[in-house]
């Protein structure tokens, strides 16, 4: 075996054990499994991804926007790593930060679903129930499965009579 694919190996082993713990609502034994990994296998993409969902699952907002910025920094080409850094800014920081995120996201990439129905969360939680019908349409024109998860998002709640009665063309 070379020493790639001895470096995968641990590196795959190791993510399975912090997973595992992960799943298991341990964090901190996570997090330890993931400090044991050399330095060039911690600074992987696939290390920080997994310290992200460790961050999520724990609720550590500022270490999981820190996370979430450096990915997204490293691949600024998957709009995904923008809208998890906007979803651990807004609990970080603000709403209208994460917002701020976002839009810059969606002028980069205008044709990705998952951002227009986070702004559409925002503007609803904002009280902009307008801006974030517009933002739901573009969303669900995008990927109609979104529907189904608007109606139960929490965030909108005060749109669930206009969802339940929304047509799709």
């Amino acid at each position: 075996m070379n020493p790639q694919e001895k470096a995968n190996l641990l590196l795959n082993k190791t993510l399975s054990y912090a997973n595992g713990y992960r799943e298991l609502g341990m964090f901190k034994e996570s997090l330890e499994e993931l400090s044991l990994l050399p330095q060039k296998l911690a600074a992987h993409i696939k290390t920080l991804q997994m310290k992200l969902a460790i961050y999520f699952d724990a609720k550590d907002w500022q270490a999981a926007e820190c996370t979430a910025k450096e990915i997204a920094m490293r691949e600024p080409n998957d709009p995904g790593h923008f809208v998890n850094l906007a979803f651990a800014t807004r609990r970080s920081k603000s709403i209208q930060e994460a917002k701020a995120i976002l839009q810059n996201t969606v002028e980069r990439f205008p044709n990705v679903s998952i951002v227009h129905y986070n702004l559409a969360c925002y503007a609803c939680m904002e009280g902009d129930l307008e801006t974030a019908k517009d933002r739901l349409v573009k969303s669900i024109s995008l990927d109609p499965s979104y529907l189904n998860t608007a109606k139960s998002d929490e965030d909108l709640a005060p749109l669930i009579d206009w969802l339940e009665n929304l047509e799709i063309a």
